[in-house]
């Protein structure tokens, strides 16, 4: 980050912001964000105010040295400052009364091993190999949310558990956008023939499962449809829509992909092909995690996935024949056999 660009940020957005806004405070601070993103925050506060929108920097300043003019820039930030403040305007008080915000609860899913310093001070729910924290969803629209992260202190102030915040954020977040599955195909059609694609998830019988099935496992908005998983009886059901087990992908905080686990790839592969995608197509603040997870459908168990050794392929290979020889008509033995 350019300091030079943050100091004159400091010193000169009040020339761009209107007159109301003259003894408003101005503050540059350090933020952790998802992912131990460290960013520059800029936080406008007006005098009678307990909080402000906190505005990042980085993108601007990245497009100050690309050739954006330094007043153009200073002029969106004064945008955006105003757009903000007026599409929420947060009032912190409502934050202290948990039935009030209880409806506005939100689950978002992270990889605690690349979060440790994001979740430090967060209550979270380990899932397999990933986390679901809180968020409070304060605003909502076709241009994205406004959100403030739940802290320990928090639910100490509201007089609840972990647990209860993770039931009442689950179902908060399912009544405002239940879950969604896809066939990839039919997304991908949407945008060429602009037909809705079929929530699978409502179905009741067996999926007519292709050669190299993806399904896309999300919620209604696609925002933060990721945290769909943790929800009871959710991957259970696509298991019994699939008839196997399956494969999840990280595809982003938005998404999970399911693979049907038939053998058609291997884990390795799969687990390089969500490296390189996140490395180059996944913006950092909505990246997941490059874990490839497996959920076994009779254990109705999710963990990491395993390359299967050469004994347990093998093994796979023997139970298959056994299935086999079990639903296989039985011929009768020669003794049996009557003239």
């Amino acid at each position: 980050m350019n300091q030079n660009f943050v100091e004159y940020v400091k010193s000169h957005i009040k020339e761009y912001l209107p007159m109301e806004y003259q003894n408003a405070v101005v503050s540059i601070n350090e933020v952790t964000k998802s992912n131990d993103r460290l960013l520059t925050g800029l936080t406008i506060l007006s005098p009678g105010e307990r909080s402000a929108p906190t505005i990042y920097l980085e993108a601007l300043a990245e497009q100050v040295e690309q050739g954006l003019p330094l007043d153009a820039a200073m002029k969106q930030i004064a945008q955006i400052q105003v757009e903000n403040h007026n599409r929420v305007p947060l009032d912190i008080s409502v934050l202290e009364n948990y039935e009030a915000i209880r409806p506005m609860l939100a689950v978002q899913m992270c990889d605690p091993e690349t979060n440790q310093e994001y979740l430090k001070g967060k209550p979270y729910t380990s899932c397999g190999d990933l986390a679901a924290y809180y968020r409070i969803q304060v605003a909502a629209n076709e241009e994205g949310t406004a959100s403030v992260a739940i802290t320990e202190s928090m639910i100490q102030m509201w007089g609840i558990t972990k647990e209860q915040l993770h039931k009442d954020a689950v179902q908060a977040a399912n009544a405002r956008s239940p879950v969604c599955l896809y066939d990839m195909e039919e997304v991908m059609a949407e945008s060429i023939f602009s037909v809705k694609p079929e929530n699978l998830f409502n179905r009741e019988g067996p999926l007519d499962i292709g050669m190299i099935p993806i399904y896309i496992l999300t919620n209604q908005e696609k925002l933060n449809g990721a945290s769909v998983s943790v929800q009871d009886g959710v991957l259970e059901k696509v298991a019994e829509l699939l008839g196997t087990n399956f494969y999840v992908l990280p595809s982003s905080i938005h998404e999970l992909l399911i693979l049907p686990d038939n053998g058609s790839m291997q884990l390795s592969e799969l687990e390089a092909m969500v490296r390189e995608v996140n490395a180059t197509q996944v913006a950092p603040e909505d990246r997941l995690s490059d874990k490839v997870q497996h959920y076994d459908r009779e254990a109705k168990l999710l963990q990491r996935g395993q390359e299967k050794s050469v004994l347990g392929q093998l093994s796979d290979k023997k139970a298959q024949i056994q299935q086999a020889d079990h639903t296989a008509p039985k011929q009768p033995h020669r003794s049996e056999v009557s003239l």
